[in-house]
Formats: C-alpha cells, sequence, structure tokens
C-alpha cells in the first residue's frame, strides 16, 4: 500500500538522518515550549493524559529506521498515575517527564529483546488532563488545558467572570448591540477580504491586489502585511518541499544508473562462465577434462545468475521509489492548487453572507435609534475570589490564587462573587445615551467622522450602515 505524503517526507528528510546520528544510544523526546523567560516548560505526565509513544530501531546493515507499532500507539493515563503498554506491562508515569517515561520504556525494550543500547523511544503528551472552571462564569464546565496555562486564561475560556449586567433601555441596548455587531462583522469582512487578496494572488502567481474598501481601512495595511508574510511563508515551504523532492529523485536517479552498470557486468560475467562452462562439458564429453571442473563452473554460473537478479530486484525497487517520488511532487502541487481553490469559494461565500448580516445590523441599528431615552449602569461590585481545588498525594487541597498563577490539569477553578443581597442598597448612576456618545461612525474604516451622518431608515431594504 502506498504511504502517506506526510509520513514519507518525515522518514526520508528528517527521521533517517536523525537515527543515524543517534545510533546505539537510548533516546527519549518530548515537545518542550517556552517560558515568559525564554526556559523550556517541561510538562509532567499525570491522570487523565493521553500520550503518543514510538519505539523503533536504527539498522545499521539495512540503513533503515524499523518503527515498532507493536510497542507503540496513543495511551492513557489512568486515575493512578500508570500506563499500560502492550508486550511491557503497567509502568508508574505520574510525576515523571515525557523524557524519563521514555528511557524507562526503551529500557523495558531493550532488556526484553537482549538488545544491546540501539532502541529510541520517543513520548509525547498528546492531549492533557482537562480543568474544571465553576462559579459565577459566564460558562462553567470541562475545558482542555494546556502547559504553562494561567488562571486569567481558564476564565477565559469560561466566557469571563459573569458580573451583573448594566440595566439598559431598550432602545439603547438595540442599537449598541446593533452596533458592535456591525464592527465585529466589519472587521471581519476586511480580514477575509485580505485573505480573498492573498489567494487570488497564489492562484495567479502574481503579487497581492488588495481592494480599495481594505485599503482605505485604518486595520488594513496591518491585514495586508499579515497575509504578505502567509504567503511568502507558504510559498517558502512548497518551494522547500520540492527542493527535498528533487534531492530524493536525483539520489534514486543515480542509483537506478548505478545499477544498470553492475547489472551489465554482470551479465558480461555470466555469458563468460557460460562459454567456460560449454567448453568444458565438451571436453569432458571426449575425455579431456574432469567431471569437478564441470561442476565447478556450473556452481559459479548459478552464482552468477543469483547475483544478477539481485541487482535487477534492487534496480526495480529503485526506480518503484522514484515513481512514487515523481507522484509525490504532483500530489503535493495539486493539494496546494486544491487549498487555494476551495479557500476562494469559502471566502467568497463568507464574504458576501458578511455583507448581507450587516446590511441587517445597519437597519436594525436605525431603526433602534429613533426609541429608547437612557442607560442605567449598576455600580462595580467587588473583585471576585478565585480558588482552585487540586488533588494531590494525600487528597484534595484548597488554594486561593491570583490571575497570574499557574493551573494545573485536573484542577478544579471556582470562582466567587461577593455579590450584594436582595436587601442591600445598590447604588447606581444614569448614563446620558444620546447620539453624541455613540462611537463616531467610520471609527473602524479610517473615514471622517464629520463627513457622515446619523443612520436613518430608507425605503426598501437599502440602509445606511452605522460604519
Amino acid at each position: 500500500m502506498r504511504e502517506g505524503l506526510t509520513s514519507r517526507f518525515w522518514r526520508r528528510n528528517v527521521l533517517l538522518p536523525a537515527a543515524a546520528l543517534a545510533l546505539g544510544i537510548v533516546v527519549a523526546t518530548v515537545a518542550q515550549g517556552q517560558s515568559d523567560d525564554g526556559a523550556p516548560a517541561v510538562e509532567t505526565l499525570g491522570p487523565q493524559q493521553t500520550i503518543d509513544v514510538r519505539v523503533g530501531r536504527w539498522d545499521p546493515i539495512q540503513e533503515t529506521y524499523a518503527n515498532w507499532e507493536a510497542f507503540g500507539g496513543a495511551f492513557s493515563i489512568s486515575a493512578r498515575g500508570t500506563v499500560t503498554l502492550p508486550m511491557i506491562g503497567q509502568l508508574d508515569a505520574a510525576g515523571m517527564t515525557p523524557d524519563e517515561l521514555g528511557l524507562q520504556i526503551a529500557q523495558q525494550v531493550q532488556d526484553r529483546m537482549g538488545l544491546s543500547g540501539e532502541v529510541q523511544a520517543i513520548v509525547t503528551i498528546t492531549e492533557f488532563a482537562p480543568i474544571y472552571v465553576l462559579g459565577d462564569v459566564r460558562a462553567p464546565g470541562a475545558y482542555p488545558h494546556a502547559p504553562r496555562m494561567t488562571v486569567l486564561q481558564a476564565l477565559s475560556l469560561a466566557g469571563g467572570i459573569d458580573r451583573a449586567s448594566p440595566a439598559l433601555v431598550r432602545g439603547e441596548r438595540s442599537a449598541l448591540n446593533s452596533l458592535g455587531s456591525y464592527r465585529v462583522m466589519e472587521l471581519e469582512l476586511l480580514r477575509r477580504l485580505a485573505t480573498l487578496s492573498r489567494l487570488e494572488a497564489e492562484e495567479a502567481g502574481s503579487e497581492m491586489a488588495p481592494p480599495d474598501e481594505l485599503l482605505a481601512s485604518v486595520v488594513g495595511p496591518e491585514l495586508i502585511a499579515q497575509e504578505r508574510r502567509i504567503m511568502i511563508a507558504q510559498r517558502a515551504a512548497l518551494e522547500s518541499s520540492l527542493a527535498q523532492i528533487d534531492e530524493l529523485e536525483a539520489l534514486l536517479e543515480e542509483r537506478i544508473s548505478r545499477l544498470t552498470t553492475q547489472a551489465e557486468l554482470r551479465q558480461t560475467q555470466l555469458a563468460l562462465l557460460e562459454e567456460e562452462l560449454g567448453n568444458a562439458a565438451s571436453l569432458v564429453e571426449r575425455g579431456l577434462s574432469t567431471v569437478a571442473r564441470q561442476s565447478g563452473l556450473q556452481r559459479q554460473v548459478a552464482d552468477q545468475q543469483v547475483r544478477l537478479l539481485e541487482v535487477e530486484t534492487a534496480r526495480l525497487n529503485a526506480e518503484q521509489q522514484l515513481n512514487e517520488t515523481r507522484r509525490d511532487r504532483l500530489d503535493l502541487i495539486n493539494e496546494r492548487s486544491r487549498e487555494r481553490v476551495q479557500g476562494l469559494q469559502d471566502q467568497r461565500a463568507a464574504i458576501g453572507e458578511l455583507r448581507i448580516r450587516m446590511e441587517t445590523e445597519a437597519a436594525l441599528f436605525a431603526e433602534a435609534t429613533r426609541t429608547g431615552n437612557g442607560l442605567v449602569e449598576l455600580s462595580a461590585l467587588s473583585p471576585p475570589e478565585l480558588q482552585i481545588t487540586r488533588t494531590g498525594p494525600d487528597g484534595p487541597i484548597t488554594l486561593s490564587v491570583r490571575r497570574d498563577d499557574l493551573i494545573e490539569g485536573g484542577d478544579v477553578l471556582e470562582v466567587v462573587l461577593d455579590a450584594p443581597g436582595p436587601n442591600d442598597t445598590i447604588p447606581v448612576r444614569r448614563l446620558p445615551f444620546g447620539s453624541e456618545d455613540l462611537p463616531p461612525p467610520g471609527a473602524l474604516s479610517g473615514a471622517d467622522p464629520r463627513s457622515e451622518q446619523r443612520a436613518e431608515p430608507r425605503s426598501g431594504n437599502s440602509v445606511v450602515p452605522p460604519s
């Protein structure tokens, strides 16, 4: 069965050189992030995590890397902190780093198979134990954990603190919601226009030509610069992949050429031996030579035939690899082309939908500005109390934390607000909310607010957007 494009490139261009350098050394690696001060952040293993284990060995005779799939795969760490691996059994993993577990796995495989210092075990954390957020948050529940996640980041996953919302008069609330939604959709529209411009440039093989609507925006230059960086990076990645394929093709062609030369030499040697065998057989018939001489020549002929077959088989294998490499190039180019075409379709459809939704929000804004007479806002409440419940060796413990403290997988974060009781007095202040208090029209697109007028409904479905 033909291998996948990604796995084949990894084995040929990354895994084999790395395995050759690591020959004779037991290796275990782990993907490490970087902390704020630049130091590596090593994540230890713990319950409810999922790890990926890869075990293999570099064969110096065959010059290939053998991936032992029977030992590897995806495994979950149990609540007791143990992981059970095939042909190895149960291992204690809690509190260890992936490097340390990889060394232990490699040693276990070595001991069971009687090998000496040539096994590689790579352990990677693919899924961390979830965290749980509850209390006064907008969306309590379980969320995926990531290394070096802070309490503030966990709160953002849960939608932030669920404070009491300001009391808005219906008309102003509707106008403010419509205006906010319109501004968000306008920014999304500009971002998609920049992406569409990049995809069109990639499809045409030219430079980006952003539309005037994007160039006139305040955030337009930044969005265009981002898309240009993406285009340059993707182009460089494609050229690098094609260059690697070209190098591999050159090596295979050189190998095929040498194997062809070897086959020709073997064929010549075989012809000479067959001629000599024929002469010896004639001499044996006339009693001028021994049968032993004839038998020896027959063995040499058979040996040359076997060697010639081995060379021709190796040449066929090299030709098959060359054909696969050429198909890899076509697959790479066709896949990139398919992604561009699909991206163009998706972006154009999304842009059309956004424009319709923006027209709807503009109409709602124009209608809402005709009603309502004010906004009432509750006074600010006291800061929330943040607590983490963490299960340790001696059982669960509860800790008070701050927003910048780190949270670990399996932690339960509780947010408690000191909200006023039903009989407490809640001071309020009334905020003026007229047309002069609205965000200036055109602020997002960079237009002069003095040239804009307040949105008014028009006949039919056409409206003046509040941008």
